[in-house]
C-alpha cells in the first residue's frame, strides 16, 4: 500500500467533499448567474449604443431571466434545471445575435463552447446532453451557412468597428468559458481518480488486513510466506518463522467476556507490531494465534524477537473495572533454509508451539 499516495488522495477527496457543501454550491451557482447577468447588461449597452434595437430588447429579456434565476437559485434543489435553462438562453441569444449582426462578431462560437459543459453536469437522463449538443451543432452549421452572406443579415457589422469590438469581447468571454470548463473537468477528473484509488486501497486493506488487530490476515500472510520462500531461494539467505498463541485465552473470554477478549487480542497485536523489526511481517493466523516471519534472518534472531514479545506481554497489565490481570504467550520458532519447503517450516514451528504449551507455556520453544 502506498501510504503517502493514499493519504494525498484521501485529503483531496475530503477537501473536495467539504467544499461541496450546500453553502459553497449556492455560491458557485450565484457567481455564475451573476456573471451571466453582468455580461448581458454589457451586451444591452453595446447593442443600444450601435442602434440594434432587436438585440437590445432581447438582452432586456436575458437580464430579466438571469435576475430571476438569481432569486430562484436558493429555492431550486435540482440545480441542473437552472443550468439547462441558462444553456437554452445562451443558445437562443447566440442564434439571435448571429442572425441580427452577422458572423463577424462570432456569437456562433458559444454554440460550440457550451457542449463540453453539457457533459460535465450530473443528470439522470443521459440523452438530454446529446439533445442539446445536436441542437447546438445544427444551429451552428445552419447559421454559418446563412450568415456568412450579408444578404441574410439584418444589421451587418462586417465593416463596422462595433463588429470588431464585439468579436474581441466574445473571444475573451469564450476563452473564460473554455478555461472554466477545463478547470472543472480537471478537478472532477482528479476527484474521480483520487476517490477510485482510495477505494481500491481500502478494498485491498479489507482483503488483506485483519479488522480487529490491523495485522495481515491469514490469506495475505500466505502470499507473503510464498514471497519470502522465493526470495530465500534467489538470495540463498535463511529466514525464521514463529507461531505464537495466547495462553489460556478461553479463560479470558469466559471470565471477562468476548468484547474484552477482543481488546486483549488488539493489545497483543500492537505489541507484536511495535516490536517487529524492519522487513518483518506479522499476521493474525487465527483466533488467538499470531504468526511472524523475518526474512534474511536466523533462528537466534527469531528466538530473541519471540522472547521480547513474551516479556512485553507478560509485563502488560489489563484492567477490567477494579480487576487487574495479565496474560502470557507461548511461541514456537523454526528456521527456514533456501531449499526448504515453507509449509514444512510452518508445520515445524506449529509442532514446537504445541510442545511449548505442553511443557509449561509462557516461553519460546525452538528445539525439536
Amino acid at each position: 500500500m502506498n501510504e503517502k499516495g493514499y493519504e494525498r488522495d484521501i485529503a483531496f477527496v475530503n477537501k473536495y467533499d467539504s467544499l461541496m457543501s450546500s453553502k459553497y454550491e449556492f455560491s458557485l451557482y450565484f457567481i455564475g448567474l451573476a456573471s451571466c447577468l453582468g455580461v448581458h447588461i454589457m451586451y444591452f449597452i453595446l447593442f443600444s449604443k450601435c442602434g440594434i434595437k432587436e438585440m437590445a430588447y432581447f438582452n432586456i429579456g436575458s437580464v430579466s431571466f438571469y435576475a430571476l434565476m438569481l432569486i430562484l437559485v436558493k429555492f431550486i434543489n435540482n440545480k441542473s434545471i437552472i443550468i439547462y435553462l441558462s444553456i437554452s438562453e445562451i443558445i437562443a441569444h447566440a442564434s439571435a445575435a448571429t442572425i441580427f449582426v452577422g458572423w463577424k462578431p462570432d456569437f456562433g462560437m458559444f454554440l460550440l463552447m457550451i457542449i463540453p459543459l453539457l457533459f460535465l453536469m450530473p443528470t439522470r437522463i443521459t440523452i438530454v446532453p446529446f439533445i442539446f449538443m445536436f441542437i447546438s451543432i445544427a444551429l451552428y452549421g445552419a447559421l454559418g451557412f446563412l450568415c456568412h452572406d450579408d444578404r441574410f443579415v439584418i444589421h451587418s457589422l462586417e465593416h463596422d468597428k462595433m463588429g470588431t469590438t464585439l468579436y474581441i469581447i466574445n473571444i475573451v468571454i469564450g476563452a473564460f468559458v473554455l478555461f472554466y470548463v477545463t478547470t472543472i473537468y480537471t478537478i472532477l477528473n482528479r476527484y474521480t481518480q483520487s476517490k477510485l484509488r482510495a477505494q481500491n486501497e481500502q478494498l485491498l486493506v479489507m482483503a488483506t488486513v485483519d479488522p480487529l488487530t490491523q495485522l495481515h490476515n491469514r490469506r495475505a500472510m500466505g502470499e507473503t510466506l510464498s514471497k519470502v520462500s522465493i526470495e530465500s531461494q534467489e538470495s540463498g539467505e535463511k529466514y525464521v518463522l514463529g507461531i505464537g498463541d495466547i495462553d489460556d485465552f478461553k479463560q479470558v473470554n469466559d471470565t471477562y467476556g468476548h468484547d474484552y477478549g477482543d481488546s486483549v487480542l488488539s493489545a497483543v497485536a500492537s505489541i507484536i507490531s511495535d516490536n517487529l523489526p524492519q522487513g518483518g511481517y506479522a499476521a493474525r493466523w487465527g483466533g488467538e494465534e499470531f504468526l511472524f516471519v523475518l526474512p534474511a534472518s536466523n533462528l537466534e534472531s527469531g528466538v530473541r524477537f519471540a522472547d521480547r514479545i513474551i516479556e512485553s506481554i507478560r509485563a502488560y497489565k489489563f484492567n477490567k473495572g477494579d480487576i487487574e490481570f495479565g496474560v502470557t504467550m507461548t511461541f514456537g520458532v523454526s528456521e527456514g533454509h533456501p531449499e526448504d519447503d515453507i509449509d514444512r517450516v510452518l508445520v515445524n514451528a506449529d509442532k514446537r508451539l504445541y510442545h511449548g504449551k505442553a511443557t509449561g507455556k509462557n516461553h519460546t520453544e525452538f528445539l525439536d
